[in-house]
């Protein structure tokens, strides 16, 4: 069949040849013993010959095309169909486009509406940079004060010691006309007059060991912003990989004693994927009804089969086991005809409370499952090295959980999450692992500060030290050494050198300068002092047991108000503190009663005590297996004092008291 198609294409290609041939001949002036008489050439007999080609043409194709098809039908079939689905596609493709543009021009504004538009717009927009009026409390001249909720309307302008700078973000409040009527912004309740201080104590932020106070990881951040830029602008798998990058995940498997481990840019998308990649339909999870968002998203993902235990319940885990157990043995199925996994947290981020790993890696081995461990809350606050829940109880990785994934914007003050264990483990996720393979990779200069952290953490300052010095000897502020007239300093001055610290340049000049005298007194102190290794985790550890032993202490004059009326319900060691209304309290009463009440309670401890902390009521719940009861969140980092402490029972102690009171 291929021979005849040859022979058929030859035959056409003579017969064109030869009549190309005949052109040729019939006109004289192209011969090349013609040329010197050019001036005879007969372009009448030209024209005709080309007519004569032009009006044969399509009889020859018909013929080639009848020979090919007696000898050759399927390809005739197979090339007719061919051409007919080029036509279609053309066809339907040019209709698709005349439809698209008749539609966008049918639901294009009209050239009102875009101008009301612009009107609107520039009328509500806001400066990129704000002067004093974006200062918490401030408002414009004659105009009321600005009202607002505590935990809504406020941003975090920057975070130094263990204080929260605040901000009054203008969209989200309140404010009432001159005669004292309504509020015309329905998004937040106002419950009072009082503005938010312009700073606070900071219990409310996961940001164990101050790492976004610390001068030497500042410094860190912006050389090697200097060096990276911000993104890394691609995946991982593609050409989103970075020298920090590889830097990381080396320094964390091995300060954790992995073989490998697997950098995520998003630190809830390290667990969800994590999850996702090794549990696929068919397979089994056991999994803690208290697990948080993340996890519950990439059980989701796996399409398994779920089962669930109650909270921190080992003997309710048994249950569940062995019941699985009792089917296996009813189906005759083996357990390794299935992939099957215990999922837990090591400290849960809604609950305050610790996992009990040991009898979790009992019952793992004796019924021969697999431990995927979240240890986002645990990494950098549990253990004498901050290692985690596993060190916490004495486990290693690899050897008692097969699969340890954490956050990394905790304790580590970094953004994204790994996934530590064996070989395997890491690289089948490098192909498999969704947040790794389809996310843009994190940004360097990120990495290079966990990495600063993880130094930190083994004790190994010194070398971050040593790195900042022959990387910025002519940078003042990395690693201190300040020599300014603040005071005679002109405000332009004062908002360049704010700006080069990476500081706010809103305000007053009497804020700017304090401002710049309190960093310049942060970065004078040598980073070199700056804890580090296991003196930090017992600075962090002292600070939780001194926070834990306050609030329980019954003879304090503060702590004796919070008793019969609040409750705390996490571990003693953990650095997350929940308090919620005890049962006498709570009797009678709604969730949107209770949260009120607590949110009223964190309302005062912000505006009377100065002290942030957090109410939980209003939080997402509807992707909770098991939803927390309304609290109020106190988290303990490294950098707080005896005096916060203190400070904090007392706001917390007011606060209770005059909330119960009105409630009453």
């Amino acid at each position: 069949m291929t021979g005849k198609f040859t022979q058929n294409v030859f035959d056409l290609g003579v017969g064109a040849g030869r009549m190309v041939h005949r052109l040729a001949l019939s006109t004289n002036g192209l011969s090349a013993t013609c040329l010197p008489t050019l001036g005879n050439f007969d372009a009448s007999s030209v024209l005709s010959s080309i007519v004569d080609a032009a009006t044969s043409l399509p009889n020859r194709y018909r013929l080639w095309w009848l020979n090919l098809l007696r000898s050759d039908p399927l390809h005739v079939l197979v090339e007719t169909l061919l051409i007919v689905m080029c036509i279609f596609l053309i066809a339907l493709q040019r209709r698709a486009d005349w439809r698209f543009a008749q539609e966008r021009k049918k639901g294009a504004p009209t050239d009102a509406e875009v101008e009301e538009l612009l009107r609107e717009w520039k009328a509500n927009r806001k400066p990129l940079g704000k002067g004093g009026e974006g200062r918490v409390g401030a408002s414009a001249e004659g105009a009321p004060p600005k009202k607002l909720r505590a935990g809504t309307g406020l941003v975090v302008e920057k975070i130094e010691g263990g204080r929260l700078y605040l901000q009054v973000d203008d969209s989200s409040v309140s404010t009432g006309g001159s005669g004292g009527g309504a509020a015309t912004d329905s998004k937040l309740s106002v419950i009072d007059e009082r503005s938010p201080p312009e700073s606070a104590r900071n219990f409310a932020t996961t940001d164990y060991l101050a790492s976004s106070s610390s001068p030497a990881l500042r410094s860190v951040a912006r050389s090697a912003l200097s060096k990276y830029g911000c993104g890394s602008c691609g995946p991982r798998g593609f050409y989103g990989t970075i020298d920090a990058h590889l830097e990381v995940e080396e320094a964390m498997s091995e300060f954790l004693g992995t073989e490998q481990a697997i950098l995520y840019s998003d630190g809830a998308s390290a667990a969800t994927s994590t999850v996702a990649a090794f549990a696929k339909r068919g397979d089994l999870l056991i999994v803690d009804e208290g697990v948080s968002e993340a996890l519950l998203v990439g059980v989701t993902l796996s399409r398994a089969n779920v089962r669930y235990f109650r909270h921190n319940d080992v003997k309710d885990l048994r249950r569940v086991l062995e019941r699985v157990a009792a089917q296996d043995a009813t189906l005759k199925r083996k357990a390794t005809d299935q992939r099957r996994f215990l999922v837990v947290e090591g400290l849960y981020r809604n609950w305050g409370t610790i996992a009990p790993l040991r009898e979790i890696v009992k019952l793992k081995e004796e019924f021969h499952y697999r431990l995927i461990l979240d240890d986002s809350h645990g990494i950098g606050t549990l253990g004498a090295n901050g290692r985690g829940s596993l060190e916490h109880h004495g486990l290693k990785p690899m050897v008692h959980c097969e699969i340890l994934t954490f956050s990394l914007e905790n304790a580590l003050g970094s953004v994204g999450g790994m996934t530590v264990g064996s070989e395997e483990v890491v690289d089948h996720q490098r192909l498999s692992g969704a947040g790794y393979c389809f996310s843009a990779s994190a940004p360097p200069f990120l990495s290079k500060v966990c990495l600063a952290n993880v130094r930190r953490l083994e004790g190994r300052m010194d070398e971050v030290i040593e790195d900042l010095e022959e990387e910025e000897e002519e940078n003042v502020t990395s690693v201190g050494g300040d020599d300014l007239d603040v005071d005679n300093m002109k405000v332009s001055d004062l908002k360049a050198e704010l700006k080069k610290r990476g500081l706010g340049v809103s305000g007053r000049k009497a804020e700017l300068q304090q401002r710049l005298r309190d960093h310049i007194s942060i970065s004078n102190q040598s980073t070199s002092e700056e804890l580090s290794g296991p003196p930090l985790m017992r600075r962090l550890h002292q600070n939780i047991s001194a926070l834990y032993g306050t609030l329980t202490n019954l003879s304090h004059p503060h702590a004796l108000k919070l008793r019969n009326k609040l409750s705390i319900t996490s571990d003693p060691q953990s650095p997350i503190l929940y308090l919620r209304l005890t049962d006498e309290e709570a009797a009678g009463q709604t969730r949107a009663e209770q949260t009120e009440i607590l949110d009223n309670v964190a309302q005062n401890c912000l505006v009377e005590g100065e002290v942030a902390i957090v109410s939980t009521g209003g939080h997402v719940k509807k992707f909770l297996q098991l939803v927390p009861e309304p609290c109020l969140r106190v988290v303990t980092n490294s950098s707080q004092t005896a005096e916060d402490v203190e400070a904090l029972a007392k706001a917390l102690g007011e606060a209770v008291e005059a909330a119960m009171v009105r409630g009453n």
